[in-house]
């Protein structure tokens, strides 16, 4: 899981954030994190980090290839988890510039929360323990997510095997239906219902064992990795270490 918070989490925006936004956002993180205020021996690194991260976000073109970073990222996690290749963008312009390093892990900043808040020691136990929780329900989430998209790959694959050899019984069973239907004058009340069920049971089936791998791409995307990972797990931890923003 990617427990890193991006420049927009550690100023505490929002990606399509305007550059006023981003200013207010920046000075409020600089009161909680400048050297002068905050006595902790880590201020000057987060105060680095901080101000490295108004840099890019306040200039346009830095701001653009950090985005497709970050889109590159999400697409490396969904691939490291699924097996899958993402996105088939490619990122060959994306500046060679790298910001992996100034980035905070939520672990770093549980740990300077643990001992520099002024919370009660009531109130980081909680903190501690509800951050290991929403990660644990983040791990639990992913699996759950992985586990429907195998089954779903696998559900469909054994139903249209199944088909394969089924089918021209499938098919006999519909043009005695019909036959069925002519020597009655059309009358369906008098049709062979364990056999119109039957027909249309199996019908349905076959339409299902074609739409699970799509309902399983669609759940078993990069979007929905990204939101797991940078809106769920982050979000939570904000709200357990009462991260300001």
């Amino acid at each position: 899981m990617n427990s890193s918070m991006n420049y927009y989490e550690l100023l505490g925006v929002s990606q399509t954030a305007s550059f006023e936004e981003i200013k207010l956002a920046y000075k409020k993180q600089m009161k909680k994190w400048h050297p002068d205020i905050n006595k902790s021996t880590d201020a000057p690194s987060m105060a680095q980090k901080i101000n490295k991260a108004k840099e890019i976000l306040l200039d346009e073109e830095k701001r653009k290839n950090y985005d497709l970073i970050l889109e590159k990222e999400v697409n490396d996690t969904y691939s490291k988890y699924t097996y899958k290749n993402g996105y088939s963008k490619t990122y060959k312009d994306i500046s060679k510039t790298t910001y992996t390093s100034e980035k905070v892990t939520k672990w770093e900043y549980l740990k300077e929360y643990m001992k520099y808040s002024n919370d009660s020691k009531v109130r980081k136990v909680f903190a501690y323990i509800g951050v290991y929780l929403e990660t644990f329900l983040c791990f639990i989430l992913k699996m759950l997510i992985i586990s429907f998209a195998f089954i779903a790959n696998v559900g469909s694959y054994m139903i249209l095997l199944m088909f394969n050899y089924l089918l021209p019984i499938l098919i006999l069973l519909i043009i005695l239906l019909v036959f069925q239907y002519l020597l009655d004058n059309g009358n369906f009340l008098t049709f062979n219902n364990n056999l119109l069920i039957f027909t249309v049971c199996s019908i349905l089936i076959y339409i299902l064992g074609l739409v699970l791998p799509a309902i399983s791409n669609m759940i078993l995307s990069p979007k929905v990795f990204d939101f797991l990972y940078n809106k769920i797990d982050i979000g939570l931890f904000k709200k357990c270490v009462g991260y300001k923003e």
